[in-house]
């Protein structure tokens, strides 16, 4: 297993197949172009979700010696260095979605004019009251259906995110009294008990954006996390809980869907896991993980990030236009959907890759300067 920037490289492709597949998904369904797999960007998604969870609880175990989990300077750390890496690119991108909303919005509904079955409630684009200024940026959102799916942005995971990211501390203090495995199952299993108890509310989200939806898959991620460090099926397995809750929770998570959620736990597993030199499986595994770990899946996962924030920003003006100005309309659907990719997939990977460069970088930077012990003044 690769190791560098504090993590498998073989995950920093992951993350870039993750974006790439959510860009392309929501081109396909924007131009009316059914592909399986590809037209159900939510699995993307749900990669980037097992990849935190295992990201999180791998760096925290790793870090525990130096940064004790029941400090609570380890704890404001945490949420300074994940507060800097998400919100610096999330407030800029916030920004143009919400000044440029009704625009937007006027783009999305030329796209309905030409495919009905895309149509979206268009007041989402338009909405620049201050409660949904105020609650975006607090991150406070995600928590509130009104709001949670409430700009031309795909954030309402993005809230979801700082939801785990606030909880995460408290799970692992939780795990150090009632063990890792049973502490993070009976989580598991209090989120589908919840969905009874409050179902009304869970109900209420048009997307998945409140955390007890999509804790399971988190919590999924960290059990890899500790089945990779310990080499425990046993963990794997746990792992696999996660889907199983997907499926007691109900909430729309389709039988694909579900399905390759176990089986990227599955293939997350057999990519990471640590096999004896020589052996038949190390022979096999060479291949992906080479694809994985070359510079071009690298870049991607450097720029992932940017391109999931920024793609419909670039996408929904570009295939409204085209279909205002071109004959694309009459063209058959998977034609549509590669002249869309090939106008805006260059594009929105041009982008972005300037907004890792000047927005992200930076932006991770401050959030180290800010962690910085101040050194003591040398003159006095």
């Amino acid at each position: 297993m690769s190791a560098t920037r504090g993590w498998s490289t073989e995950l920093e492709g992951l993350r870039g197949i993750a974006s790439l597949w959510v860009l392309v998904g929501h081109i396909s369904l924007l131009v009316h172009c059914h592909i399986t797999l590809i037209s159900s960007p939510g699995i993307g998604v749900d990669l980037f979700i097992l990849l935190s969870g295992y990201l999180m609880a791998k760096n925290y175990v790793e870090r525990q010696q130096k940064e004790p989990w029941q400090s609570t300077e380890t704890i404001k750390k945490f949420w300074i260095r994940r507060f800097f890496r998400i919100a610096p690119l999330y407030y800029l991108l916030l920004i143009i979605a919400l000044i440029y909303g009704p625009w937007f919005g006027e783009m999305r509904d030329t796209i309905a004019h030409f495919y009905s079955g895309t149509a979206t409630e268009s007041s989402r684009y338009t909405d620049q009251s201050l409660a949904n200024i105020l609650t975006h940026f607090s991150f406070l959102f995600g928590l509130l259906p009104e709001y949670g799916f409430n700009t031309v942005l795909p954030d309402w995971s993005i809230g979801l995110e700082m939801q785990f990211y606030l909880l995460f501390p408290f799970i692992m203090l939780v795990t150090l009294r009632f063990g890792y495995a049973a502490s993070l199952i009976g989580i598991m299993a209090l989120c589908c008990a919840g969905r009874y108890v409050l179902a009304d509310y869970y109900e209420a989200f048009e997307m998945p954006s409140m955390i007890l939806i999509k804790l399971n898959m988190f919590l999924s991620g960290m059990l890899l996390a500790e089945a990779i460090r310990r080499k425990s099926l046993l963990y794997v397995a746990f792992a696999l809980l996660g889907p199983v809750a997907s499926v007691a929770m109900g909430l729309g998570a389709i039988k694909l869907q579900v399905i390759m959620e176990a089986l990227m736990i599955v293939g997350m597993t057999a990519i990471l896991w640590q096999y004896p030199q020589g052996s038949l499986m190390e022979t096999l595994i060479a291949l992906p993980r080479k694809l994985l770990n070359n510079r071009l899946s690298t870049w991607l996962g450097d720029v992932s990030f940017s391109v999931y924030l920024l793609h419909l920003l670039i996408v929904l003006p570009m295939i409204a236009l085209l279909l205002n100005h071109t004959d694309i309309e009459f063209k058959s659907d998977m034609m549509r959907f590669l002249i869309v990719c090939v106008s805006a997939i260059p594009l929105t990977y041009a982008l972005a890759s300037l907004l890792y460069k000047y927005v992200e970088k930076p932006g991770i930077q401050i959030g180290k300067r800010v962690l910085k012990p101040k050194l003591a003044d040398q003159t006095s």
